[in-house]
């Protein structure tokens, strides 16, 4: 009779049976009933115990396996007199199986026969009473063997020679999601598809792990490290492979959170030392109060942010004040220096590894935008990245998704990204040093960060900011500026923007005898002796120089020591001029306002 419903792989000596909740046969396989009592009862719709009468008193323990209350139930060397005399003997087990859709589980019934494993024990034997003791302590064997078996934290799967499933454990079927039926007879590669089949492999004398995947029932992969042994045969015994498979995936997340706390802590000692460089955001110029009035218009949003500026300028400050005024404000901000990062390893940095990936990868590590999953990725000096990461960030920007180095499964992220140069990205693009669409994709709401000289007013707001700050540093807490160090500090040029005057603060406090800084604690000569910094375009150089002529007249335009005179100007034209380069008078001076977005 041909099997009905879900059919079962055929196996010489091993037949099956499907049982609903009320014992009665749902389908069975063609030679199932030649192992029954009465083979005229083993058919669909009749109670499963007329045919065998074994199941009659074990009712109960059926039931408790259909509602999970119990693992297994099986028999041993069952006897079956057939009507020509013949014996045979067979193994009875049950398990609870539930195909996709059905709302309850039904009983799979395994029938094995053993005829030819007990007549050897029998032939061995001297008198009926030793058979009976061998038999006896023969299946207490058998099952004290598969039970040790079946309570491995292992996945276990024996094979025959050509690769075709003979005998799993019941960790392989938790782990797998498959019902024994399933997978008894099928290649195991149905499991690991990627198994390497070769005899190296399964070299007992040098017995070695290979990391590979699982493929559930359902279709997800479970990491796993697998070894491989085999069978010798004997007989008619063929002989086969077991293979042993340990589930990875509690080792692969101790791994990730081990990385994790480990990215985070170098995360956070950057953030301790940049916060002790920058302070917090401080200024009085009247371009950075328009900056800043952009800042809190975009930081709510998730739009990617541009922040241009020249070196120093307080570019990382702006970044943690657009954090801190974001909805991610409780999550991480991760900071990437790209231009510190080496080239071979900066993909690696930002996205992650799996282990082997390459020299020196012994472990899997998770990359910084995983990191910041919730949270913000500021990508600082972004116009130093190669071209290749510049891609990969390309397909994080637009799919929030991406692969570690040496991986094939997807990581999907939510995160915002900051990015900041201090390089005119649209000369790189002409250069071919930066892509295009990747600057369209960051350049969705540029900020420009003026250079200190462009914002005097700042000058001594900040001075006294940074007086503050390092005062513990220095043991000096009572510290105020001369008039004298005022003035020149407020004529010195600032090549080095904010983070030069910060070192220049703190150098000056060190050297300081009294409690008020004096001119003559500003080391800024020397520091000035650096090489004078290149305008980019003729407006920056005609800014700059209408400014410092400005500064010398003392802001008058007008008259014989006016500015209009040493610049051979009209007033009217240099108040033309003035107004076209966005020089404005301010309390403190005269300084550039940026264009504004």
């Amino acid at each position: 009779m041909a099997p009905q419903g879900d059919s079962f792989q055929r196996r010489v000596g091993v037949e099956h049976l499907l049982v609903d909740r009320d014992l009665r046969i749902v389908s069975l396989s063609e030679g199932a009933p030649c192992f029954a009592e009465d083979p005229a009862s083993a058919v669909p719709g009749e109670d499963v115990r007329l045919g065998f009468p074994e199941f009659v008193g074990a009712e109960r323990d059926l039931l408790d396996l259909l509602l999970g209350q119990r693992l297994s139930w099986s028999l041993t060397a069952v006897c079956r007199s057939r009507v020509d005399g013949e014996l045979i003997y067979l193994d009875i087990s049950a398990e609870s199986f539930r195909k996709s859709g059905d709302a309850t589980p039904s009983l799979v019934i395994t029938l094995e026969e053993v005829t030819m494993w007990m007549e050897q024990i029998l032939a061995r034997t001297q008198t009926a009473n030793d058979a009976s003791l061998l038999l006896h302590s023969l299946t207490a064997s058998k099952k004290y063997i598969e039970n040790i078996l079946d309570a491995m934290a292992d996945l276990l799967v024996v094979t025959s020679p050509d690769g075709i499933i003979t005998s799993v454990n019941r960790t392989a079927l938790r782990l797998s999601e498959y019902a024994t039926p399933e997978l008894l007879g099928k290649p195991i590669t149905l499991l690991v598809p990627d198994l390497p089949l070769e005899p190296a492999f399964t070299d007992s004398s040098h017995p070695s792990h290979v990391e590979l995947h699982c493929i559930t029932r359902s279709g997800s992969a479970v990491p796993m490290s697998f070894t491989g042994a085999l069978l010798e045969g004997s007989g008619e015994n063929p002989g086969g492979v077991v293979y042993v498979g340990r589930d990875l995936r509690e080792r692969h997340e101790a791994q990730d959170y081990i990385s994790k706390l480990e990215t985070e802590k170098r995360s956070l000692q950057n953030v301790l030392t940049d916060q002790g460089d920058s302070g917090g955001a401080v200024w009085a110029a009247h371009s950075m109060e328009q900056l800043m009035s952009n800042l809190l218009k975009v930081a709510p949003t998730d739009t990617t942010v541009l922040i241009n500026g020249e070196t120093g300028t307080g570019k990382e400050v702006v970044a943690r004040a657009i954090h801190r005024a974001s909805q991610r404000q409780d999550k991480m901000l991760v900071t990437v220096n790209c231009a510190s990062l080496p080239e071979g390893l900066v993909e690696s940095e930002l996205f992650g590894h799996e282990k082997g990936a390459f020299t020196g990868a012994i472990q899997r590590r998770i990359g910084r935008f995983e990191l910041a999953d919730g949270g913000t990725v500021f990508l600082d000096e972004v116009g130093e990245l190669p071209l290749a990461a510049q891609s990969r960030l390309l397909r994080v920007l637009q799919e929030q998704q991406f692969e570690r180095v040496g991986g094939t499964q997807t990581v999907k992220v939510n995160v915002r990204v900051i990015a900041a140069t201090n390089r005119d990205l649209s000369e790189e693009v002409r250069n071919g040093r930066f892509r295009e669409d990747l600057l369209f994709r960051l350049n969705v709401f540029p900020l420009t960060v003026a250079p200190l000289r462009e914002r005097r007013a700042d000058i001594i707001p900040l001075a006294e900011h940074f007086l503050k700050l390092y005062g513990r540093r220095t043991n000096k807490r009572a510290l105020s500026i001369g008039p004298e160090a005022r003035e020149k500090l407020l004529r010195y040029s600032w090549p080095g923007n904010v983070r030069e005057l910060a070192n220049a603060i703190e150098r000056a406090m060190i050297v300081c005898e009294g409690n008020r800084l004096e001119e003559s604690d500003l080391a800024l000569v020397e520091i000035a002796q650096n090489a004078p910094k290149v305008a980019s375009n003729f407006d920056e150089v005609a800014r700059t120089h209408i400014m410092q002529v400005l500064e010398e007249c003392g802001g008058v335009i007008e008259g014989a020591n006016g500015a209009s005179v040493k610049l051979g100007l009209k007033p009217a034209t240099l108040r033309s001029r003035m107004k076209r380069l966005g020089i404005a008078r301010t309390r403190g001076g005269f300084e550039a306002q940026p264009p504004r977005p």
